[in-house]
């Protein structure tokens, strides 16, 4: 019994390993963070697996690398980080500067909003999970989804405003 659960985890690992660490790492920008959340992810999950049966795991996975994620950061623990693509660019260096402050910014912006927005939002636009399987997941309604998407997109657009408007004076 033990050897089919540990199989079937196995399975759920592999499906889904590389969207955990996909999600971390477009709200923390760091391989090394990410890696370190993808880990956390897993364990707890794992956890919540061996009290009750799981309705969705790319939900529950979902949720679990963004909220992980945006703690890491609440906690600011980042680490910056070489890549070898780093130092080689097809675009323009104006272009690819404002590009990372963008994402720079998009990470700070994310981790400032409440759980559920933050969950929400991360499910939606960085993962394309849509309203229905988002609603199941989170045990909200099709509209609440909505609702809160649009108060995440309210919320991210006033600071990019602002953001704007600091960098014009």
């Amino acid at each position: 019994m033990a050897e089919s659960v540990l199989l079937n985890w196995d399975k759920i690992i592999e499906r889904h390993a590389k969207r955990v660490f996909r999600v971390a790492l477009r709200i923390l920008g760091s391989v090394q963070d990410a890696e370190d959340v993808s880990q956390d992810v897993f364990t707890e999950a794992f956890q919540l697996h061996s009290a009750g049966p799981v309705q969705s795991w790319i939900g529950l996975l979902v949720r679990l690398a963004t909220l992980r994620s945006l703690d890491w950061l609440r906690r600011n623990r980042s680490s910056v980080e070489l890549r070898e693509c780093d130092g080689v660019s097809n675009s323009e260096p104006f272009e690819e500067a404002v590009a990372k402050e963008l994402a720079h910014w998009l990470r700070k912006a994310v981790a400032q909003l409440p759980d559920q927005q933050a969950t929400v939002f991360v499910m939606f636009h960085y993962e394309q999970i849509s309203r229905e399987v988002i609603s199941a997941t989170l045990d909200i309604s099709p509209e609440s989804v909505s609702t809160t998407l649009y108060k995440a997109r309210q919320h991210l657009g006033s600071q990019l405003v602002t953001l704007n408007q600091g960098h014009s004076k």
